[in-house]
């Protein structure tokens, strides 16, 4: 490799950190403040949570049942999962008490410290999981082998968080 190679290299990754660094001022910038996770389960939006209270509206979907917010004030939901069975959940249910007593099969979400991530779920190498806490339109979850997406927007007016249909 020549001088003028690495020097090209260098050149590149130093405009890819600047714009990167750009995007996130920006983003910064247009945020009102307050911050909201839009969960989608096969391509239908079914819940969203202010990541700063854990306020919540739940979608009026077919899904709507399937979507259980008893632990939201200490930031956790559980959304539906495709590829979940009650035989895969057994590891959710030996660490979570609520979740066994209830008889929960889906997807655990946390939102902790204004970010959110997938807590527990079912999917071949557990790529969902390994995925980190987020809170940037940047950065959305993408569980694709349980049909889920989860992306956040960072500028919203309160105004708009209440949507036409909701579940009551």
């Amino acid at each position: 490799m020549k001088k003028n190679d690495l020097i090209f290299i260098g050149v590149l990754l130093l405009l890819g950190l600047v714009s990167l660094f750009a995007f996130k001022l920006y983003e910064n910038s247009q945020s009102t403040g307050n911050i909201y996770a839009k969960i989608y389960y096969q391509d239908e939006l079914i819940l969203m949570i202010d990541l700063k209270s854990n306020e919540y509206v739940i979608y009026d979907t077919v899904y709507k049942d399937d979507v259980i917010v008893e632990r939201a004030e200490e930031g956790i939901f559980y959304v539906p999962g495709a590829i979940m069975t009650e035989a895969e959940m057994a590891e959710l249910w030996e660490s979570d008490v609520f979740a066994d007593q209830h008889g929960i099969v889906g997807i655990k979400l946390l939102v902790k410290d204004e970010k959110i991530e997938v807590d527990y779920q079912v999917s071949p190498k557990d790529l969902c999981e390994l995925q980190p806490p987020t809170n940037s339109s940047l950065q959305p979850i993408v569980c694709l082998p349980n049909r889920l997406v989860v992306n956040v927007v960072t500028d919203m007016s309160t105004g708009e968080f209440i949507p036409d249909t909701i579940m009551e």
